[in-house]
């Protein structure tokens, strides 16, 4: 039986782990052990704890003991989750070559495969007592991985290919805040996180009022969709339904990734070509993403999207061919300049007129004017008027405008 270690070779049952049992919430130790050994539970929370221990709290209830995380975003630096990524796994021999390597092709010096082998071969093994065997081949494929990572170059010489050291010339230490800043708020932040571990780090002095750090654990798969994305192909994706607890696959057409302003989730904007709609999936519940056929009428479809995002207020679509209108008339104070602004920054496309002096309405055509429920209960008391296409909206509203004055003992 293998040993325990923190390090590991993919990033999918991790990050599956640690949103199940540390991010929702929902799954305690004896929720696991209906589907898998306690013994790999166990170790996936030893792993991950040793990551993460300092976010780490637990509750106890009726159902047993669940652990999640606990981050007050404001008091970290920078995100947690990015931990999880720096513990990938290696072997002896990939750590070896890699030292190796490094050392020979120092001071701008060019060397083929071969000659690396050699090199290795006749004065690196004989100073250990125990000589490993490194063939052409094994040295050759670990050369063409760094040069696909940017770390080696190669230049070709009639029938040879030499490799060298990837040289920059860039003050790295210059980009530190910038670096700081990107690594927080890019949907590819992580990237940024590894180059800040060659920085000599200083104080980052930005500070987040919203942070939304779940974000990191989909790095790899919106790495995927953007790559997909930008060569114009389809994707197969493996995705979990949130209602029948079961995953699912589905061939999807990419063209946005969408993230939201208020809580930080993200989606990704998809053409289903089998119920030809345009539909959006939460990020968090992908768990894979393969690469097909490119798509000749990709920017087509992007530009039918952009056109349906513009009557769009949430992730909803409906069937994406009749906007429902919505009206509403509010009473804002003179003194209360800051609700027209707030009205203004976050009506999205919606037009804000004045009628009068302390009078002014609000207009939007969308396709699922639903979403707008909890945006429009935080002007109870200053709506005068509500009005919407979709009367369900409406009864909506006022039935719960009716709860509230029933339980506060309202008129």
């Amino acid at each position: 039986m293998s040993g325990y270690s923190e390090l590991i070779k993919k990033f999918d049952k991790t990050r599956d782990y640690m949103r199940d049992f540390y991010v929702y919430g929902f799954m305690s130790r004896e929720d696991f052990d209906r589907h898998k050994s306690l013994r790999t539970y166990d170790n996936e929370r030893r792993r991950i704890e040793s990551w993460l221990s300092e976010c780490i709290s637990f509750r106890t209830d009726k159902n047993g003991k669940s652990v999640f995380l606990s981050v007050d975003s404001a008091a970290i630096s920078e995100n947690p989750f990015y931990r999880a990524f720096k513990a990938k796994s290696f072997t002896p021999n990939d750590i070896t070559l890699n030292f190796f390597i490094l050392d020979i092709l120092q001071g701008d010096k060019s060397c083929t495969a071969s000659e690396i082998a050699d090199i290795i071969s006749s004065e690196y093994m004989p100073m250990f007592e125990k000589e490993t065997a490194f063939d052409v081949s094994t040295v050759r494929n670990k050369l063409a991985e760094y040069a696909g990572l940017g770390l080696l170059k190669t230049e070709k010489q009639g029938k040879k290919l030499l490799y060298t050291l990837n040289q920059r010339d860039i003050d790295i230490d210059l980009l530190n805040n910038a670096l700081s800043f990107f690594s927080e708020i890019s949907p590819l932040g992580v990237a940024g996180s590894y180059l800040l571990d060659k920085c000599n780090r200083r104080r980052f002095d930005i500070s987040f009022k919203h942070h939304y750090i779940m974000h990191a654990l989909e790095s790899e798969i919106v790495f995927d969709l953007l790559n997909a994305m930008h060569l114009l192909r389809s994707v197969e994706i493996s995705s979990f339904n949130s209602r029948q607890r079961k995953e699912f696959s589905l061939q999807i057409i990419p063209l946005k990734i969408l993230i939201s302003v208020q809580g930080g989730r993200r989606y990704l904007s998809a053409y289903n070509p089998g119920s030809r709609r345009f539909m959006n999936y939460r990020l968090d519940y992908i768990k894979s993403v393969k690469q097909l056929d490119k798509i000749r009428k990709y920017n087509e479809l992007k530009l039918c999207l952009d056109e349906i995002l513009k009557h769009t207020w949430g992730v909803s679509f409906v069937n994406a061919k009749n906007t429902e209108h919505l009206s509403m008339t509010l009473n804002i104070l003179h003194n209360e300049r800051f609700m027209v602004d707030r009205i203004k920054r976050e009506g999205r496309q919606g037009i804000l007129t004045q009628l009068d002096k302390t009078t002014y309405k609000y207009e939007i055509d969308v396709y699922d004017a639903s979403e707008m429920l909890p945006w429009l209960r935080t002007f109870i008391g200053r709506i005068v008027t509500l009005e919407c296409d979709n009367k369900s909206v409406e009864k909506t509203f006022l039935d719960d405008f009716n709860s509230l004055c029933a339980m506060y003992g309202g008129n």
